[in-house]
């Protein structure tokens, strides 16, 4: 697997106004970035998966993902919005750092859960939960996630 993330795959105090924004956006910069072959697919994939069940997963915090035939690779992406927006789920959780998981579809059970379930271990940290609101560039985020280092294909 080539690196999860990069600068590129971070976008800090975005003004989008809604959860299909965010997934629409993060589909235009994937396509853009030759992540996905198909922007619309991606985009719709994102929302049958929202569609089971919304993937808030604590206050601030959402981790949306897609198993998807468009996705060439599996990689990362993290959105904080300047506001929080309502991310429709059932605990009214509202959402201002996503990181949204883009695999391959034949890679839904292997990469899909090692991804989820390291940053999910993460979440769990109080530091990790405050960093993400108020980390000042991309550089450090990736730190933030132990990525800094070329070819390190984890979170």
């Amino acid at each position: 697997m080539d690196v999860l993330m990069d600068k590129q795959q971070i976008f800090l105090d975005s003004l989008l106004e809604d959860k299909e924004a965010v997934l629409s956006f993060i589909s235009k910069k994937a396509k853009q970035q030759g992540v996905v072959e198909d922007e619309e697919m991606l985009f719709s994939d994102f929302l049958s998966r929202e569609k089971e069940y919304p993937t808030a997963v604590q206050p601030g915090i959402a981790i949306p993902h897609a198993k998807s035939d468009a996705v060439k690779e599996a990689k990362l992406y993290f959105v904080r919005l300047k506001k929080e927006i309502n991310w429709e789920s059932p605990d009214d959780f509202n959402a201002k750092a996503i990181f949204a998981i883009l695999v391959p579809k034949n890679e839904a059970g292997s990469t899909h859960i090692k991804i989820l379930s390291a940053l999910a271990v993460k979440l769990l940290e109080e530091d990790f939960q405050e960093e993400v609101f108020s980390v000042k560039d991309e550089e450090a985020m990736l730190t933030l996630l132990n990525l800094e280092e070329e070819g390190v294909d984890q979170v």
